[in-house]
């Protein structure tokens, strides 16, 4: 069984990219935690040979225990409307159990009201045993600017799942629409422009960096 360079390559891609431009935290899900361990490994060998050049990288969760120490701060990862075990993501196969920038309001609440809870009518932030709830609650956290904690005190073991939906809901479609005429607001030009002067930062970012390791290894 042969097995594509690109399994190999990729981590390494990914590293560089995390350590070109001096990441102090890397917003990753736990499915890419091993991913930042083998960056954070590379760094700190290279750094022990040649000097402090890389940034240690850590996970934006860690962050956050840092910050706050929990992890019920903020929403980390929002999941799958209708499979609230898997992470939500554009390329889920039901437009359902995702949400869209451009979804209309209509479709937005549509999308609410039908996700995936349970049956227990007891509100928990729980992913093992209640991912569904757990879910919506961070969404709404997220929307609202909200602490997860905070949410969690004002909701748990409360039984009305359709009022939670509601006003997930609402305050998405509110947070969205916003989103949308903002968007309308924005010409191409504009666009245009901040890609370029994006390119541009980060290129004389990540040459800075590329001479530094340069330098350390005797290549210049």
């Amino acid at each position: 069984l042969s097995t594509n360079v690109g399994i190999f390559d990729y981590p390494i891609l990914m590293a560089a990219d995390i350590l070109l431009y001096s990441a102090n935290y890397v917003p990753v899900g736990e499915d890419h935690f091993q991913h930042i361990e083998l960056t954070r490994n590379i760094a700190e060998r290279f750094n022990h040979k040649y000097g402090e050049i890389f940034t240690i990288p850590e996970n934006t969760e860690n962050q956050v225990k840092f910050m706050y120490g929990d992890t019920q701060s903020f929403a980390l990862r929002i999941r799958d409307l209708m499979n609230p075990e898997k992470k939500m993501s554009k390329s889920a196969d039901s437009d359902n159990s995702k949400i869209m920038l451009a979804d209309s309001p209509e479709r937005i609440r549509k999308k609410i009201m039908s996700a995936t809870t349970d049956s227990l009518a007891d509100i928990n932030f729980d992913f093992k045993t209640q991912p569904g709830i757990s879910n919506l609650l961070q969404i709404l956290a997220a929307i609202t600017d909200t602490p997860l904690r905070d949410l969690i005190a004002s909701w748990e073991h409360r039984s009305q799942y359709g009022e939670l939906k509601k006003l997930v809901a609402e305050r998405l479609v509110e947070h969205i629409s916003n989103f949308q005429a903002k968007v309308q607001n924005i010409t191409d030009e504009e666009i245009y422009q901040l890609l370029e002067e994006g390119e541009k930062y980060a290129n004389q970012v990540a040459n800075q960096k590329l001479l530094e390791v340069q330098k350390a290894v005797s290549l210049r």
